[in-house]
């Protein structure tokens, strides 16, 4: 057990706990990966008994998704967040790649969970990878279909090639 994980016994609010048994878990999950690691592993990382782990996660995929939700969410809300900080859309452009890569640097790399699962064939998981990638191709659209001004797209002709005349 971890020197700053809270000892076993200690009585912590519903929301407290599932907090650190979701800072456990994605340790481990990044860590391992989702077929690696186990909830024994995930017990132990948080502190807690496993039976006190199942109390707030029915099994090892439920928590993951929970994970796996709380992320998708946070990216999203990001991606949001930068398309509204301006009316520019070459600026829209920078802020979006800005808060991808704010994502990517967080600590506790959850991007992992999101971009590198060993889940991806696990239909709960391929769905909600499905659903955040058209969620944010509708928060990017929508926040480019208010400017009409779209100048700065343009692209020059490409040169036609003088060998394939």
């Amino acid at each position: 057990m971890r020197s700053d994980t809270p000892s076993r016994g200690i009585r912590l609010p519903r929301s407290a706990r599932r907090a650190q048994l979701l800072e456990a878990a994605q340790e481990v999950f990044v860590e391992s990966g989702y077929h690696a690691a186990a909830m024994d592993d995930i017990a132990d990382r948080a502190g807690v008994s496993k039976p006190v782990l199942y109390q707030h996660f029915p099994g090892k995929l439920d928590l993951y998704l929970a994970l796996f939700d709380q992320h998708s969410s946070e990216l999203l809300d990001l991606i949001r967040a930068a398309l509204a900080s301006t009316t520019e859309n070459k600026q829209r452009v920078a802020a979006s790649i800005g808060a991808y890569f704010e994502f990517v640097g967080r600590d506790g790399a959850p991007f992992r969970l999101i971009f590198e699962s060993d889940l991806t064939n696990e239909p709960a998981i391929r769905e909600r990878v499905d659903t955040m990638s058209q969620d944010s191709a509708q928060a990017i659209a929508e926040g480019y279909t208010h400017d009409e001004n779209l100048e700065w797209l343009d692209v020059p002709e490409p040169v036609a090639d003088p060998h394939n005349a």
